[in-house]
């Protein structure tokens, strides 16, 4: 007859990490996701989010990196060398891909109806920069320091 030491199986503690783990990634994915129709603060918080990857892939790519800000969206670049020269380059895959304000949104950077801030291959900025963003009567703004910390206030 076998004992308790010959059985096989998971451990409560082993099974109560792995749905810590679910539940943290679970929460991960609903903070970065924007509600349907939501308001200045939510789209801001999803655009810092957006902005820290940038940042981080500039460090981990070991190039400029950049973001640009117009009235209708914004988006993603990198920054390639050709034999041309230097030139920016769209990113165009997953959360960095291009986006589109939705309808009824005023978005401004530094003051200006467009801009850019690009992120050098240690992460700092080109130049610290406030996008503000106005919709429904809500206004948010995404903060990018001198340092490349970014937040919202």
């Amino acid at each position: 007859m076998p004992g308790w030491s010959d059985e096989r199986g998971f451990t409560l503690i082993e099974l109560m990490i792995v749905l810590a783990l679910i539940g943290l990634a679970a929460s991960v994915v609903v903070l970065t996701m924007a509600p349907p129709g939501g308001n200045a603060r939510a789209d801001a918080v999803q655009l810092a989010a957006r902005v820290a990857a940038l940042r981080d892939r500039a460090i981990i790519e070991g190039r400029t990196h950049g973001l640009w800000v117009s009235p209708s969206g914004y988006g993603f670049e990198r920054r390639i060398r050709t034999d041309q020269g230097p030139e920016w380059q769209p990113i165009a895959d997953g959360r960095l891909s291009r986006d589109d304000w939705r309808e009824g949104t005023a978005a401004s950077i530094s003051g200006a109806a467009t801009g850019r801030v690009s992120f050098d291959r240690v992460g700092l900025p080109d130049r610290s920069a406030t996008i503000t963003i106005a919709r429904s009567g809500t206004e948010a703004s995404v903060i990018i320091d001198g340092a490349g910390d970014v937040s919202v206030r």
